[in-house]
């Protein structure tokens, strides 16, 4: 492997940039023989451009595979990796070419896949700790970042997935009858490591409840693990029996994943009329959402759902096409919380227009995710909204 050369690729580090950052490496557990992917979290990481770091194992215990050993986390952007590999320890390297930043609030900077000692005992732990860290904004200041100490004990049972490190969030599912017919939400995940890893969704409310589900399978509840093999899928499909709810999705994985929803409406007859679909939502401050409104025909709205532990608040400004603020509206969203509403309930003024066209800016206080949806007649469609920064 040729060498690479660790630097932080910024020209001068210059003065220092006040920021609460944390690197902070997990707490797991994994069978010995099986492979364990070991994610890096960070939260406040929004002001960093560019990341070095050290972390140390007991390379007795965990051997750093070679087939696609380091992947991208979820906090990254445009973010190039490179690492160096040693005995018993690694050194990444992360940096953007276009000077992009971390993404807001938390996530995972890097996953890391190792393999446990087959004939290591169980009761072993391989201590991680994280050294040499170096950060820098896209001026050139240097960033403190904190560090936090984990560990990889090998045990008989893994570990359940890391809060935070490996989540998707999915800000719309529908499931039931509402009359006319019903809705049935599929997820699909898709398994981005080498590796076996395993996880589990869980479907809420809008108020954050637990919403319970019947899937296809014949599972019932909330909350459903999952297994996905090496490069593979799993998919998870509810039946759309019981009476109409929605909500959102979080996914927790103990490895990277990425998916997609589909909302499929069914006629009385269960043949499916109409469907749509939208990968995970990123966590964003800042979304604007095209809106396409003609009275008495279609409408457009945005569902947000803030999958945190934090209250977040959240600013609507409606814009004509020529950019003009047309109307604001404030809402709170509490830590758990659900809103999905359409412009013209943000926005009543809307229904003295025959048609409306333009845009809804939203400004949230803390990342939430949120999926725009259009209605026209019966027909659902749903698409991604703009990320502004």
């Amino acid at each position: 492997m040729k060498r690479i050369t660790f630097a932080l690729l910024v020209v001068v580090l210059c003065r220092f940039a006040a920021a609460q950052v944390e690197l902070r490496a997990p707490i797991l557990r994994v069978v010995p023989g099986d492979p364990i992917v070991v994610p890096l979290l960070i939260s406040e990481g929004q002001s960093l451009t560019a990341l070095q770091f050290t972390l140390t194992y007991d390379g007795s215990l965990l051997n750093l595979r070679e087939d696609a050993s380091i992947l991208p986390g979820n906090a990254l952007e445009d973010h190039s990796l490179g690492c160096r590999r040693e005995s018993g320890r690694v050194t990444v390297v992360l940096f953007s070419a276009s000077l992009s930043n971390l993404r807001e609030g938390s996530g995972t900077v890097v996953n890391l896949v190792f393999q446990s000692s087959k004939s290591a005992a169980a009761g072993s732990v391989s201590q991680l700790q994280l050294s040499e860290v170096q950060g820098a904004d896209a001026e050139g200041n240097r960033v403190s970042v904190g560090t936090q100490p984990g560990s990889v004990a090998l045990a008989t049972q893994p570990a359940s997935p890391v809060s935070g490190a490996n989540s998707l969030v999915f800000p719309q599912i529908a499931n039931g009858d509402f009359g006319g017919g019903s809705y049935v939400t599929t997820l699909i995940l898709v398994n981005r490591t080498g590796s076996t890893t395993g996880g589990q969704v869980t479907f809420l409310k809008s108020d954050g409840a637990p919403m319970s589900v019947r899937m296809t399978d014949g599972q019932s509840g909330s909350t459903f693990p999952f297994t996905a093999p090496s490069r593979g899928s799993v998919m998870l499909q509810t039946d759309g029996t019981g009476p109409f709810l929605f909500g959102y999705a979080q996914v927790s994985g103990n490895g990277p994943l990425g998916g997609t929803i589909l909302f499929s409406q069914l006629n009385p007859g269960s043949q499916c009329i109409s469907e749509s679909g939208v990968g995970e939502s990123r966590q964003g401050t800042r979304f604007s959402v095209p809106l396409i409104f003609v009275r008495g025909k279609s409408d457009t709205g945005v569902a947000f759902a803030n999958g945190t532990a934090r209250a977040v608040d959240l600013v609507l400004t409606l814009r004509n096409q020529a950019g003009a603020a047309q109307g604001t509206y404030t809402a709170p969203l509490a830590a758990g919380q659900h809103l999905p509403k359409f412009a013209s309930e943000f926005f009543p003024v809307l229904q003295t227009h025959a048609e409306f066209n333009g845009s809804i800016e939203a400004t949230a206080t803390a990342p939430v995710s949120a999926i725009a949806l259009k209605l026209e007649g019966a027909l659902l469609t749903t698409f991604p909204v703009i990320e502004m920064k």
